[in-house]
Parts: structure tokens; sequence; C-alpha cells
């Protein structure tokens, strides 16, 4: 039986499963999640899932948060550099490859059905064209997929670390306190914002500022576990006015940059939003502060009025698209 071995590495965890071929969307089956953290190389970490899931693994693509360059990459929110060499190693053979996480995520457009998706805004274009990525987790990530034949061919970027524009004086202040603060940046990227470092970052401007004050509920909660979760319960359920105002600053700056996104890319065919934080916080991106900075550009606001903007609910996107990736270059390369 002919199966492919697909991967999505992220600084807390690496998944993996395996990938069957077949007519419609691609399936998987034998999942397993590992932490990164402790673990002494990506080959060790597939080598350690094919021993316990032992079967065939045709071909391989493993999506990792880090530009590559001849096959190599050294992420910024792992332990350790990553290969496809070691990959092609921990296999068995040369069917291994390494993509950037955003473009497994941009692969994965394609498997997911209308039950996976949450509309923002509907297509009031209806002629296709480009697609673009915005995925908000724990860094910032952003790919494109350019109309080819009856699909779309996806492609990564790097574009989350381009410099943030702050659109009014309270964003003019953020930056200004970004920059006081981590003079060691060198500049402060759109995903020093608008991500979940960028939501903590975020939060301790509202308060060192004094624009709200951190309740003790929150507080307490910041001690017991995951601060992003924590933050978005508040501003949720409306506890905590600090919570309130980090996310409503951190909502419409993620529709600016999602807003400069569709500009750059042109993304005519919709642009997705994928990453963790969107899923959690939809009720907040329905309230209209996202859209009202994505639509915020002058002249061109009309044209992004009408662009599709989705929610991508599936948490196992890039999973998905690193599967298809997979059993798109096993055909090819057959």
């Amino acid at each position: 039986m002919t199966a492919v071995l697909a991967g999505d590495i992220g600084g807390t965890h690496a998944r993996f499963a395996r990938a069957l071929p077949g007519p419609g969307r691609v399936e998987l089956v034998d999942r397993a999640a590992y932490p990164v953290p402790g673990s002494a190389s990506l080959g060790a970490l597939v080598r350690r899932y094919l021993d316990e899931h032992p079967g065939p693994a045709d071909a391989a693509a493993i999506g990792v948060a880090a530009p590559l360059v001849g096959g190599r990459a050294a992420p910024i929110n792992l332990p350790w550099a990553v290969s496809e060499d070691e990959l092609r190693d921990a296999i068995g053979h040369p069917g291994a490859h390494l993509v950037n996480d955003l473009l497994a995520n941009a692969w994965g457009i394609g498997e997911l059905g209308p039950e996976a998706l949450a509309e923002l805004q509907p297509d009031r274009i209806g002629l296709g064209g480009n697609r673009a990525v915005c995925s908000a987790g724990t860094g910032l990530g952003i790919a494109g997929l350019i109309p080819a034949g009856t699909g779309w061919t996806p492609f990564a970027s790097e574009g989350g670390h381009v410099d943030f524009g702050p659109r009014d004086e309270r964003e003019d202040a953020l930056l200004l306190w970004l920059r006081a603060r981590h003079p060691e940046w060198g500049h402060v990227s759109a995903e020093r914002v608008a991500s979940g470092l960028g939501l903590r970052a975020i939060h301790d401007f509202v308060v060192d500022t004094g624009r709200a004050a951190l309740g003790p509920a929150l507080r307490a909660a910041f001690a017991d576990g995951d601060a992003g979760r924590a933050l978005a319960d508040a501003a949720l359920a409306g506890t905590d006015a600090s919570a309130i105002e980090a996310l409503d600053l951190f909502t419409r700056a993620y529709g600016a940059v999602a807003g400069n996104v569709a500009l750059m890319l042109l993304s005519t065919g919709g642009i997705y939003l994928g990453g963790g934080i969107a899923p959690r916080i939809l009720p907040l991106l329905e309230r209209g502060g996202f859209l009202d900075a994505f639509h915020a550009k002058g002249r061109y606001g009309g044209l992004l009025e009408q662009m599709a903007v989705r929610v991508i609910l599936d948490d196992d996107c890039a999973l998905r698209g690193a599967a298809r990736y997979a059993l798109t270059r096993l055909t090819e390369d057959a």
C-alpha cells in the first residue's frame, strides 16, 4: 500500500500522520504528537514515529516555520536546525521534503470543506484569482496561491517580518513603546504585534501605559497557565478591561496586516486566516474591528470590501497540506 508521511513541526509539538492516496481529500491515519522541547532532532522525532507506527513512507513532507535554503533551515522557534538530508536518513530513501509551514497551510486550503471554514466576509467578486493565507499563531506567517489550470499553485514567503505600520495614535504609541522596550530587535515587525507573542506584548503596553488596569482574576489566570488563552477568554467574557483593550488593539492590527497582504497579493480569490488565534477569538473578529481595519486602505477600500475573508477552523490544515504536497511530489517523481 502506498502511503506518505506528513509532519507539522511547531515550537511546542511535532505532529505526524500517514496520508493515503485516493479520490477527493487526503485521508490522514496513524496520527501522533510529540513534545519538541527536550527532543534531540527532527530525525529523532521521525524515527520515533516510524518505530511506534510501522508502515510505508514512500515520500515525506514536513512543515517547519522557517525559510528553507538548499533543503536546510535554522528555525528560530526550534531547538535545532533541520535538513532534508536527516529526513532522508530517517525514512531510509531520498523522497523527503521540508516545506515552509505556511506553504503547507496553503497546500491544505484545497483539502478543506465548507465546514472547516468560517466566513467573515463573503466573496463579492466571483472571479477567482490569487489567494492569500495570513496566519497568526505563535508567530505570523504569510503565503499565497496563484491560479494554475483548474487549481492553485502555492508559494511561501516571510511576509510576517515586514515592518509593522501603525495607523493611528494608539498604534503609534505602541510602536514607540516596543522600540524603547526592545532596542535589540532592530525593527518592529508585523509579527511582533499580530501574533501570540505580540498579543502578550500589546497587553503589557496597555497596562504599562495606564490605558487599562490588570484585574486580579486575569493576573491569577496568567500565573496558572497560557497567558494568550487567558487574555482571549477574559476579552470574550468581558471580565477584564485590560484584556478587552488588548484584544481590540490586536484584532485591528491583525486586520490591517491582512489587508496589506490582500493588496500585495491581490487576493481576489480570497484571504484565509490560519493559525490558532483566529478560531479562538472568532466572536471578536466578527464584531467588526478586524474588518474595519482590513478595509481601511484609502482608495482601495472598496476592492477589499469585495474580497472573501475566511477563518480556517481545521487545526490539521498544515498537516493535510504537507500530506498533499508529499503525494503530489510522489506522483511527479514517479
